[in-house]
């Protein structure tokens, strides 16, 4: 015999044996009873949300006056004695302009 019939018949024997198995399984399920379902699962619970944020009247923006050195021309905060760029003393209670 040729080896694509010896294929085609050995397709053919393992399609009949699947067909036949198949057929008794469902038999044997249908008077004994197939295997018990599994419940399921159940969901996750849904994650909690989380808080709400603040309202905007609440939280108050931070403004300071800011003075210009006349060393270097950096802007710096009028709170602080010294320029943080050139170390230049600042004029108090004066903003630049």
């Amino acid at each position: 015999m040729g080896f694509l019939l010896k294929i085609v018949l050995f397709g053919v024997a393992v399609y009949a044996a699947w067909k036949t198995f198949s057929r008794w399984k469902g038999l044997w399920d249908r008077f004994v009873g197939g295997p018990t379902a599994a419940p399921p699962p159940v969901p996750p619970s849904a994650p909690q949300a989380p808080p709400a944020p603040a309202p905007m009247a609440s939280r108050r923006a931070t403004v300071e006056d800011a003075v210009q050195c006349a060393g270097c021309g950096a802007y710096a905060a009028a709170s602080v004695p010294f320029c943080s760029q050139c170390g230049r003393p600042l004029p108090q209670g004066r903003s630049g302009g």
